[in-house]
């Protein structure tokens, strides 16, 4: 990438590390199933719209989304695989849901005779997934047997088709094999039972990333592949059970907007948390807090220039940071290329960092930060 086609930061979204991703979780699934492209959160910070394109001509069956709102962005530019979203919707949304043909998470009753209603008065059918909750704690139908009555009104309501069933396991990138075991034999229970009053499912998902790589028997007719899509694991997740090989596909950029060197004893940006114990040359770098350098990496993290990894001095400011690149062999100019994470070094460093995970990293870079796609 030419350094003069952004002006002081941006994000390059290698799109050709995408389709790499995408073949290889094609590889790791079970023959027969489908896989679900998880684009919520636009892409997790990757842009939604150039994401799903690429996805869905290497061969994704659909897309996930968190909300209503995202779906029917997408729609609005042309895109027509199926879509769901995985979580709540307000009910107030469910005309779009329905017009726009989002499938929908149900997890209550209340929530499908509402779908029900605005499908019936828009002469259409809604497609649903029925949420389990076997284990995650947040939403979903028990699967106890005391709410089995409940799902079957919800799937046999006027306009509604019954088209999934999924539940999320909660610990599948740990080591706590037993607890995810236990989750799949409760979705499977319950369907069972479902099945034995006459409600049929077309698909059954419950595999996250981590369930893809680690738990191909529990594949189904379809998985949902999110972090491993844009080249990161889930943090902390034991090793895969399937050879993969993932890329990174977002590189984060800064530039180099100013250089000087400060005598002993200067002090550097805002409270003056660091104060020069040798003549230090300091580089401004245009980024700051506003675009998702967090200001807790002030004072130590390392942004990387001229390949070489050069500590944060001072406080991080709204719009830009300064780094001591006193001992850099070659002295950095104006103009020069600077990398927060990427294929240089991994978005994780800056999760350990911080504290996080490195689905944070991503979805937090500001959205006044260019994106830029290349390959593809």
């Amino acid at each position: 990438m030419s350094d003069n086609i952004f002006d002081r930061s941006c994000v390059e979204i290698d799109l050709d590390a995408l389709k790499h991703n995408f073949e290889e979780i094609k590889k790791a699934v079970t023959p027969g199933t489908d896989i679900l492209a998880v684009v919520k959160a636009d892409a997790y910070g990757h842009g939604a719209l150039e994401t799903a394109k690429t996805l869905i001509d290497g061969g994704a069956a659909g897309l996930c989304l968190a909300t209503i709102d995202e779906a029917v962005e997408l729609r609005k530019h042309g895109i027509t695989v199926p879509m769901m979203t995985l979580g709540f919707t307000d009910s107030s949304r469910f005309e779009d849901a329905v017009r726009y043909d989002v499938e929908q998470s149900v997890y209550s009753l209340d929530i499908a005779k509402a779908l029900s209603d605005e499908a019936v008065k828009q002469g259409k059918t809604c497609r649903i997934h029925i949420k389990l909750d076997t284990g995650m704690g947040r939403i979903g139908f028990k699967t106890d047997g005391t709410e089995t009555e409940d799902i079957v009104r919800a799937c046999t309501l006027p306009g509604i088709e019954p088209y999934g069933v999924f539940s999320h396991f909660a610990a599948a990138d740990t080591d706590d094999d037993e607890y995810t075991n236990q989750q799949f034999a409760l979705f499977m229970k319950q369907i069972e039972a479902l099945g034995q009053k006459g409600i049929h499912f077309t698909k059954r998902h419950i595999c996250n990333s981590a369930g893809i790589l680690r738990f191909p028997g529990m594949h189904l007719d379809m998985v949902r592949a999110g972090i491993i899509l844009y080249g990161l694991m889930p943090p902390g997740c034991p090793a895969p059970v399937v050879d993969i090989d993932l890329k990174p596909v977002m590189n984060w950029y800064a530039k180099v907007i100013h250089v000087k060197t400060v005598p002993v004893g200067a002090t550097i940006s805002y409270g003056r948390h660091f104060t020069a114990e040798r003549p230090t040359e300091v580089t401004t770098v245009g980024i700051g807090y506003a675009d998702g350098l967090s200001r807790k990496l002030s004072n130590g993290f390392e942004l990387v220039i001229g390949g070489k990894k050069c500590p944060i001095i001072g406080n991080i400011c709204m719009d830009m940071c300064m780094v001591d690149t006193t001992d850099l062999e070659i002295r950095p100019a104006v103009g020069d290329k600077v990398t927060v994470f990427g294929s240089e070094r991994s978005a994780d460093e800056l999760a350990e960092a911080l504290g996080t995970i490195n689905y944070e990293i991503t979805c937090d870079v500001g959205k006044r930060v260019r994106r830029l796609y290349v390959g593809g």
